[in-house]
């Protein structure tokens, strides 16, 4: 018999390595022969996107197309600290380093451009990789020809910075702080399962995601994130499980601890709400750990909802069901 069951969870996560930990990341941006502009970051994408971020926003500061972008990413002898891709900060840290380099070295294109057009910067902008007097649109110099000019001179059109926001420890006491973290990400889940009390197997049939992310800068990777979240979630909830025997691993292949694969995944909906209400870029919150935290709760709440037991502990496996299950109808008879 199979029975059917819905339940709900919410989380808040501190993202940022927080609690008065130093935390930055440094970028810099210049441009090359090929008209191409380098983007420098140790940013490390390890298929959250963070790269395609980075292009986005230089992007959009310097009003360029993403193809112009170019990633010099991840080698010690070309670029400088981002931090590590965990904690869920590489959008936050590294998106706004990438995001004030940019502004810095278009502040550094209208200095030099005025110079040239013997103009205040205020009667320049930018478009399509071109800096032009705003009341002579077709008095425009490439941003690479600017460059060269700069080079002429004996300086380098290019920009580096920072972003290294501070957060305070919390009080032994209490675990408060005035601002532990940099940001928090909310997120609210609902699973749908379906339950088979004969043979204990449950399937997740549906997962439904709310998610406060800030500033979606890239929806498709926000959506994508969030589903191979609650993918990690729904092994989590029923049935990744490490077996230890006198500090040995026995599972310790893939053959016995079971993972999540394509077929057991569900159908997701998801609702991406953008309140800029974080120091990210525009406004940007990260989402890659909030988007696994509740699927695992969520999923244990419909589990309840469908046959009435309750589950403390993780993984929830088939024959703790059946075991759960007995022990729920023996205290019937």
């Amino acid at each position: 018999m199979k029975r059917f069951g819905r339940g709900i969870a919410t989380i808040m996560f501190g993202f940022g390595y927080g609690e008065g930990f130093p935390d930055y990341s440094v970028a810099s941006i210049e441009f090359a022969e090929d008209n191409k502009i380098l983007v420098r970051t140790a940013a490390a994408d390890v298929g959250q996107g963070v790269l395609t971020v980075v292009v986005q926003i230089a992007a959009e500061v310097l009003k360029v197309s993403p193809e112009v972008i170019r990633i010099i990413p991840g080698d010690t002898h070309l670029t400088k600290n981002a931090g590590s891709s965990s904690a869920t900060r590489q959008t936050f840290f590294t998106g706004n380093a990438v995001k004030n380099a940019a502004q810095a070295l278009l502040s550094n294109i209208y200095h030099y451009a005025s110079i040239e057009f013997r103009s205040n910067y205020a009667e320049l902008s930018v478009k399509g990789g071109y800096v032009f007097r705003v009341d002579q649109p077709n008095n425009k110099i490439s941003f690479w020809e600017l460059a060269q000019k700069v080079k002429e001179k004996g300086e380098i059109l290019r920009a580096e910075a920072s972003f290294f926001p501070r957060t305070n420890k919390p009080n032994p006491e209490t675990g408060r702080g005035e601002k532990v973290y940099v940001a928090y990400t909310f997120v609210t889940q609902i699973a749908e399962v379906e339950v088979d009390t004969i043979t204990g197997n449950v399937q997740v049939l549906k997962i439904y995601t709310a998610a406060d992310i800030g500033k979606a800068i890239n929806p498709q990777n926000v959506e994508g994130q969030i589903e191979g979240g609650a993918m990690q979630g729904i092994g989590m909830a029923l049935m990744e499980e490490q077996v230890l025997k006198d500090g040995v691993t026995l599972n310790a292949n893939l053959t016995d601890y079971l993972i999540p694969t394509a077929m057991d995944m569900p159908q997701f909906e998801t609702c991406l709400i953008e309140k800029e209400d974080s120091d990210g870029p525009f406004g940007a919150k990260g989402i890659g750990e909030p988007g696994t935290i509740a699927t695992a709760p969520a999923i244990a709440n419909a589990i309840f909802d469908a046959i009435g037991i309750r589950f403390y502990d993780l993984p929830i496996t088939p024959d703790k069901i059946l075991k759960a299950l007995k022990e729920q109808k023996d205290k019937k008879l």
